[in-house]
């Protein structure tokens, strides 16, 4: 007698660039498809290293262009081919851009929309309202709705998007697999910090440089991870600032090589603007760093403040950099929190309780377990 097929969930993330939303959707694609009872695909922007990891991996994925237009009117049926090519039983949309397209799109089976931060929140107000508008459209339209952080789902509500108490609402917040620091070895060259992220005004990369002057005369270097649409900029920052000398700059690199660089430094400043909930810090303290970051929405879910590092309120270059004199001029402080991270790591922020909660979500809505 054969066996009855597996359930088919089919993911879909617009932004396939290196980040942590592609770390949290590759990761969890990978643990269903380990259980031996889904069946996933992927669709994603072409060329991206999303698509070419995914590819890789052996995960079924297919390529579409959602950036060609903000008003791309063909998008919906290119993505309908797309599903009716795949059969899912579950349509998963990771972020505004992947889940609105299904707002002009019927019978396409069950939706589950995930919120990896409110991007629109930081618009000008024109385009923050048309933002606002778009995710309660979403909202409406999805059948249930994950948020990564708690902050997000306060957000939500305050916002009117989705009530906190919305039967639709849960939070999943992403995790790291432990396994991934298996064999993870320093870099042969050694740096006080590190900053791995993209180079957007999101995470505030240039801000990093203002740190570094403020930190003149003590030695400490930074290495800088960073590729995107602001290193151009950066670039030319560091190069016209004193501070030059102390910063390393690389483009993106490959997620192994951002753990080397973990590995190789003493502690992670993250000074975002904003985020939903950000994986690297996660990476960071399970790799024995404390964290230096901005006291943000999110981020204050795995920075807890003179824990496992510390959370600085204002965009002051200066407070940030005595927080750091302070921690890494304190063995016995920077080993505290190293080890409070680890452990806090362990405790919350595991890919393998993530995963289990998706498969919940995805069971109950196939009916399998009651509501």
């Amino acid at each position: 007698m054969a066996d009855p097929p597996r359930p088919r969930i089919l993911h879909i993330l617009p932004d396939g660039s290196a980040g942590g939303g592609a770390t949290a959707v590759l990761g969890l694609c990978r643990d269903l498809l380990a259980t031996g009872m889904w069946e996933v695909g992927l669709v994603t922007q072409p060329g991206s290293p999303l698509l070419e990891q995914a590819m890789n991996d052996d995960i079924p994925a297919m390529p579409l262009d959602f950036f060609q237009s903000r008003l791309d009117f063909s998008l919906p049926g290119k993505l309908t081919q797309l599903i009716r090519a795949f059969r899912p039983d579950i349509l998963h949309a990771h972020g505004a851009r992947g889940a609105l397209p299904f707002c002009a799109m019927r019978n396409t089976g069950p939706l589950i929309y995930t919120v990896h931060g409110f991007h629109h929140a930081q618009l000008p107000p024109p385009l923050r309202l048309l933002g606002r508008l778009a995710e309660r459209r979403i909202a409406a339209r999805a059948d249930a709705i994950v948020f990564v952080s708690e902050g997000d789902r306060a957000q939500g509500g305050r916002e009117h998007i989705l009530p906190e108490s919305s039967p639709k609402s849960r939070v999943i917040a992403n995790g790291i697999d432990t396994g991934d620091f298996a064999g993870i070895t320093p870099l042969e060259e050694r740096f006080d910090l590190v900053f791995a992220g993209r180079a957007h005004p999101q995470k505030n990369p240039l801000f990093m440089v203002d740190i570094m002057e403020r930190l003149a005369g003590s030695g400490l270097r930074l290495r800088m991870i960073c590729g995107g649409s602001l290193e151009g900029a950066l670039r030319a920052r560091i190069d016209a600032s004193p501070a030059r000398n102390a910063i390393t700059l690389t483009g993106a690199l490959p997620r192994q090589e951002v753990l080397r660089a973990f590995r190789s430094a003493k502690l992670y400043v993250l000074p975002s603007l904003w985020e939903g909930l950000p994986i690297t810090p996660i990476e960071a303290l399970y790799c024995g760093l404390p964290v230096v970051a901005s006291g943000i929405s999110g981020t204050d879910e795995i920075i807890l403040d003179g824990i496992n590092g510390r959370l600085i309120d204002r965009f002051d270059a200066g407070l940030y950099a005595e927080a750091i004199r302070k921690i890494l001029g304190n063995a016995a402080l920077h080993a505290r929190l190293a080890a409070n991270g680890r452990a806090w790591v362990e405790q919350r922020f595991l890919r393998t309780a993530s995963s289990a909660k998706h498969e919940e979500l995805y069971r109950r809505m196939m009916g399998q377990t009651p509501a």
